[in-house]
């Protein structure tokens, strides 16, 4: 096996292990854990994640796309990424009471003062897993990445059946970054270097600036309405809307992830405008023949999921994972159009789209947020599905690949998987267990799409076979 196809397998294993284990982690917490506690943290993590943004800077991928070890450029930027880490550590801890009076919740202080650690010490262990990128050593990045999942999501569920509630997620947050620095400190022969190279740092920022932007956008766009939901309503209901986004990025998200990592690097290695508009179309045919029916099963199953995984007690939050399954699903397709772009090197248009789809996200945002946390799931997928609208628009100009082609070649399946959820629908209707509709479901699912797509679509199966193949070969 080769180098380029075993770290795509470790990359892929990594991607899935992970989300599978937090996905199965997640559920033994939430048995156990209140609504109000995720909701608490969900908070919380807005602005760590907002300042992880900050820290890092673009410089991991500055690093990784140079494929340079250079020791200078190395040092630098574990160097920024430091003090930096400890800039925003010290921000959060001196407005860590300012946020709590403004959600009028004292315990936020003392949870994000200790929540925040994790800035530092993921900082000095962002450089060593970069490290193992630009060698492709995905096994190693995918092995520690497990082990510190599993490790930490015990402790935290011991510490949950001890009586610890809200802090067992700290306490998951804070070990899991704790052993991941030790283990990738122990993977990797680079000792750290606080230099700082006035030059190096001008090359790792012209490059990552517009990464920064367009990550911080992505932030904005996608946590924005947390903030609202955790002031205008409260943490129990920021918990529940937590929680029914957590099985659609599961299921649905990390599926995007991966297709992305087989299919669409193949667009940069296209250069003649009609050959890339034909690739971009093969992905798209076959991101809904394997989208659609994995969408379908989950906004079926949502009740008997909530209810058997996660007890009735999440019941608030059935709705929220149906709708959101259509928003990951449209986040899938608009990911297609912006690496398109990237493809054809166009990566300035993907940040002016940002700025377009944040006023969109916003606005939409704004008008729901009095009527509830569906609403707001819904206001938010309309967006999503505006936002996928807009992201044609350059495709269009430069491929003649717009909304409406996007649509021609995505509605056949969205129009099966339409018949699929009817089936399962009354199927789901005439069995009253839970755990029978979990097993049984899914694979009656799966035989109506396979049974749609040999009676109307039998050559795009063989087409993906091929593909398969040729990946594998």
């Amino acid at each position: 096996m080769s180098i380029k196809l075993l770290s795509y397998v470790w990359n892929s294993i990594e991607k899935f292990g992970s989300q599978i284990v937090r996905f199965i982690l997640g559920i033994l917490l939430a048995r156990i854990l209140d609504p109000n506690d995720y909701g608490l943290i969900g908070l919380l993590v807005v602005f760590t994640s907002v300042a992880q943004i900050f820290i890092d800077s673009g410089f991991s991928k500055a690093l990784i796309q140079r494929n340079d070890k250079n020791p200078k450029e190395i040092g630098t930027a574990f160097s920024f990424n430091l003090i930096v880490a400890i800039g925003f550590y010290a921000l959060l801890f001196v407005s860590a009471p300012l946020i709590a009076n403004y959600y009028e919740q004292h315990i936020l202080t003392s949870l994000l003062r200790v929540l925040a650690l994790t800035l530092v010490l993921n900082a000095l262990f962002t450089i060593p897993n970069t490290i193992l990128s630009i060698e492709l050593n995905f096994k190693k990045i995918a092995i520690i990445n497990f082990v510190s999942i599993v490790i930490s999501g015990m402790i935290a569920i011991v510490a949950a059946l001890n009586g610890y509630g809200v802090w067992s997620l700290v306490i998951q947050y804070i070990s899991k970054s704790f052993i991941c620095l030790v283990l990738f400190a122990l993977a990797n022969t680079w000792k750290p270097q606080l230099i700082f190279d006035k030059d190096s740092f001008k090359r790792l920022f012209s490059f990552g600036y517009s990464i920064t932007l367009s990550s911080l956008l992505n932030q904005i766009i996608s946590k924005f309405s947390w903030l609202f939901i955790a002031k205008s309503f409260s943490a129990s209901e920021l918990g529940y809307y937590n929680r029914g986004i957590q099985f659609p990025d599961t299921a649905i998200g990390t599926l995007g992830t991966v297709l992305d990592s087989v299919l669409l690097p193949n667009l940069a290695r296209v250069k003649e405008p009609q050959a890339l508009k034909n690739e971009i179309e093969l992905v798209l045919k076959y991101l809904s023949i394997i989208t659609v029916p994995i969408t379908v099963v989950l906004i079926a199953l949502a009740e008997p999921i909530i209810h058997f995984l996660l007890t009735e007690k999440w019941s608030k939050a059935i709705p929220i994972l149906q709708i959101f399954c259509i928003s990951r699903f449209f986040t899938n397709f608009s990911a297609v159009g912006i690496n398109s772009l990237y493809a054809m090197g166009k990566a300035n248009l993907v940040l002016k789209q940002q700025y377009i789809k944040m006023i969109v996200r916003v606005i939409f945002i704004l008008v729901a947020l009095k009527h509830g946390i569906v609403y707001l799931a819904i206001a938010e997928t309309i967006s999503v599905i505006i936002n996928f609208a807009i992201g044609t628009y350059y495709p269009n100009k430069l491929l003649n690949l717009g909304f409406i082609r996007h649509l021609k070649i995505m509605l056949p399946y969205i129009l099966m998987g339409a018949i699929e959820f009817l089936m399962l629908y009354f199927t789901i209707k005439l069995i009253t267990s839970d755990l029978i509709n979990l097993l049984i479901v899914p694979i009656i699912g799966i035989a109506i799409h396979v049974l749609l797509m040999y009676l109307y679509k039998k050559e795009e199966i063989f087409k993906l076979k091929k593909i398969i193949n040729r990946k594998q070969s």
